[in-house]
């Protein structure tokens, strides 16, 4: 835990992380505020919950989401990317390798996942002050009747929508953050590959991001939907089991990058 701690605060000092968590914390805030302009003194019939204000399923922040899942793989890889292979673990001599190695991924996939729950978590908190529990208007323009009847049933949480829309909100929050967590520890795996090692974090972060940009556009060539990560960070057609399948891939990858990353430490 000593050495967890230390490659804690290690990350949150980095210019990386700072920069990246405030474009986080701009969107969510970006987000409320786009909701609460549009429904300022907005008649009371017409106003949504704070649940259909949410940022990943509101109508009224649609251009801010859309951003958002966009951009989604630039941000989860560059949050912890400051990440260097080399002078920090000759400074620590009496560190055991091993420890240094997997502390410091563990550390990348914890900040990553909690920094992204933090900024939807707030978006969907400060909804809570600006917009009531239950609304007579939602999202969707049907009564609660016809809602409860149109969820379907292959899509991820679909069911929550009518049964309870925060929990369908908490679910999507834990859902695209675990997948963020995915994609940082591919990054940090990434750091070890030999032609890779010496690039920059910005530059190393921005591959990762067009890797990911590549899977869009073969799933919009080929529609191969499972592959496209946008499918997993926001409310869509998408099923249970192929996140689990693609969010396993990411940090199969991950695991096997670092733990080769690691022998090759053992090796120095």
């Amino acid at each position: 835990m000593r050495y967890f701690r230390f490659f804690i605060r290690n990350q949150i000092n980095r210019t990386e992380f700072k920069v990246t968590f405030m474009m986080l914390f701009l969107i969510g805030t970006g987000g409320l505020i786009m909701c609460y302009v549009q429904n300022y003194q907005e008649n009371l019939v017409l106003l949504r919950s704070a649940a259909d204000s949410f940022l990943l399923v509101s109508t009224e922040s649609r251009v801010i989401c859309m951003m958002y899942t966009l951009i989604f793989p630039l941000l989860a890889s560059s949050l912890c990317s400051g990440y260097r292979n080399g002078g920090v673990l000759f400074s620590l001599q009496r560190m055991d390798k091993r420890k240094y190695v997997y502390g410091n991924a563990a550390a990348v996939v914890c900040l990553t996942v909690i920094s992204f729950m933090a900024a939807l978590g707030l978006n969907q908190l400060l909804c809570f002050s600006a917009f009531p529990l239950s609304a007579a208007s939602n999202r969707w323009g049907m009564t609660e009747y016809g809602l409860m009847n149109s969820y379907v049933e292959g899509n991820l949480f679909d069911f929550w929508t009518a049964q309870n829309p925060y929990v369908y909100n908490v679910l999507f929050i834990i859902t695209g953050s675990v997948l963020a967590g995915g994609v940082a520890l591919l990054t940090y795996g990434l750091g070890y590959v030999r032609a890779l090692s010496g690039l920059k974090p910005v530059l190393l972060s921005v591959i990762v991001f067009l890797m990911f940009i590549a899977l869009f556009v073969i799933d919009g060539i080929f529609d191969f939907n499972a592959i496209n990560y946008q499918l997993y960070v926001a409310p869509s057609e998408a099923s249970l089991i192929s996140y689990l399948i693609f969010t396993g891939g990411i940090y199969l990858a991950g695991v096997l990058l670092t733990v080769k990353g690691k022998r090759e430490y053992e090796c120095l």
